[in-house]
């Protein structure tokens, strides 16, 4: 009998562990082997870069998801510029992305021969999103070294998160019924910095559908869209 009650309070245990963690809301295809592309463009409609994603490992445990993603980026004729890896997380009912997702791929690329120390903040989606929410900021800091010496300091600030709404989106992946989100962007290398606005889509299940960027003169400066996906 005592062997029996052991055995059922375990079970009902990673039970409740598994129904938990499921009630995660992923904003990303969440099964090994899913894929994700994203195209980029800028002003004028010209394609500028490709992203790829593959999910390689998810874990679930301790009322938490953890993704492992490969992302791949390629240039406008579709040769690879550079490829890494991303964790995203979705724990007690928050989901967790990676801000070094965020990250040009060309900028990375041009300092893969040299040391790079990246620190950053994860960019957090609550579940129930409501249209008025405000959600957290993020902060991204990239340093590049030549041996001990610094040789320029990136950083990327994300505020003013905001839900705008829930809207449908179309694209050559299909329709998603998605949350539109605005923010702004500050970026500063060295001593340049720049500031944006965005509009961006993003769907449970799927994650970011289409992206806006509009200059600090509210022109559109570039967009990006989903292109394929599997899950």
């Amino acid at each position: 009998m005592k062997s029996r009650i052991t055995f059922l309070t375990v079970a009902f245990f990673l039970f409740v562990l598994t129904v938990s963690a499921q009630d995660c809301p992923m904003y990303f295809p969440d099964n090994i082997g899913s894929t994700r592309e994203m195209k980029f463009f800028d002003q004028r409609d010209r394609l500028t870069s490709i992203t790829r994603h593959e999910i390689l490992d998810k874990t679930i445990g301790d009322n938490k998801i953890n993704l492992k993603v490969r992302a791949t980026s390629y240039d406008e004729d579709d040769k690879e510029i550079h490829t890494g890896e991303l964790e995203l997380i979705c724990e007690d009912g928050i989901f967790k992305f990676d801000l070094t997702g965020y990250l040009d791929p060309a900028t990375l690329a041009s300092y893969e021969e040299m040391g790079v120390e990246i620190s950053a903040e994860n960019l957090e989606y609550p579940s129930n999103l409501n249209t008025g929410d405000e959600l957290p900021d993020g902060e991204l800091k990239m340093v590049v070294k030549s041996g001990s010496a610094t040789i320029i300091t990136i950083t990327l600030n994300i505020f003013n998160r905001k839900v705008e709404g829930r809207e449908d989106i179309t694209t050559d992946a299909g329709t998603f019924t998605s949350y539109k989100l605005s923010y702004d962007i500050s970026t500063k290398a060295g001593f340049i910095t720049s500031n944006s606005n965005v509009i961006e889509w993003i769907s449970e299940g799927v994650g970011l559908v289409r992206s806006e960027t509009y200059n600090r003169r509210g022109r559109l400066a570039g967009y990006s869209v989903l292109t394929g996906y599997t899950n």
